[in-house]
């Protein structure tokens, strides 16, 4: 991309090894940014240095992102070894198809760990850093179309996950209010997309094949137009779905 401002700049993906993570990774790579990946399996997002066709390159940090010290470790390693976290791409969270009254409590708990109280941290982390260097940065938190409204379904297993979604589109503004307040030249991007085609869906089995899917590298261009807005040009939300009878 020609003129396009975070060309050799620093990226940070949490959940870059497979799906929207990974396709973003690759997309910003090609792009001519510098992308550290975070995710458990580092050998999937290393892999994706092969597909790398532009000026960019992809690095590996394993990483759970649920456990509080790898978390805070891996953000300060990132800052240690690049100096500087220009973009912030907040993608890692889990989903479990299941009824509320058949969801134990264990599984509640991770669900809000990772959507919720990991994408927190990432984002106390990221501000933090930010608010220090005093540079242009771009957060950007994958959301979901869940975070705004719930459809009507044949079979609702959604239990708590669109709980955790609506958390997040309420962290994302009150995030935002905070940059405002601080006065830092800091731009926040919700992207909230439909159904996706990525291993994500699997727990849903079969009962979503027919329906029509996002790829994720519909997601992936969202986060490039969002990030190629003018200087003091500021993309909110994102929603996008697949439209219906359309190849």
């Amino acid at each position: 991309m020609e003129n396009f401002y975070w060309r050799n700049k620093v990226a940070v993906i949490t959940g870059a090894s497979v799906g929207i993570g990974a396709s973003t990774a690759l997309t910003l790579a090609n792009a001519g940014m510098v992308v550290v990946g975070l995710a458990r399996r580092v050998e999937l997002i290393e892999a994706l240095n092969e597909q790398v066709t532009g000026e960019g390159k992809i690095f590996a940090r394993q990483c759970d992102l649920s456990d509080d010290e790898q978390l805070i470790s891996a953000f300060n390693w990132i800052r240690e070894r690049f100096f500087c976290i220009h973009v912030l791409i907040c993608n890692a969270g889990i989903l479990k198809a299941s009824f509320l009254s058949e969801s134990p409590t264990k599984d509640i708990k991770e669900l809000f760990d990772l959507n919720v109280v990991a994408t927190a941290s990432c984002l106390r982390e990221t501000l933090k850093h930010m608010a220090a260097v005093k540079v242009r940065s771009h957060i950007i938190v994958i959301n979901s179309v869940l975070g705004h409204r719930i459809p009507e379904v044949p079979v609702p297993l959604f239990s708590v996950y669109p709980a955790t979604k609506h958390a997040i589109t309420a962290l994302c503004q009150t995030v935002r209010q905070e940059i405002h307040f601080l006065k830092l030249n800091i731009k926040l991007t919700s992207i909230c997309p439909g159904m996706v085609d990525t291993d994500f869906l699997n727990v849903y089995s079969q009962a979503v094949d027919a329906l029509p899917k996002l790829q994720p590298v519909d997601v992936a261009k969202a986060v490039l137009y969002a990030l190629d807005t003018p200087d003091g040009v500021q993309v909110e939300d994102i929603i996008l779905q697949k439209m219906r009878n359309v190849e």
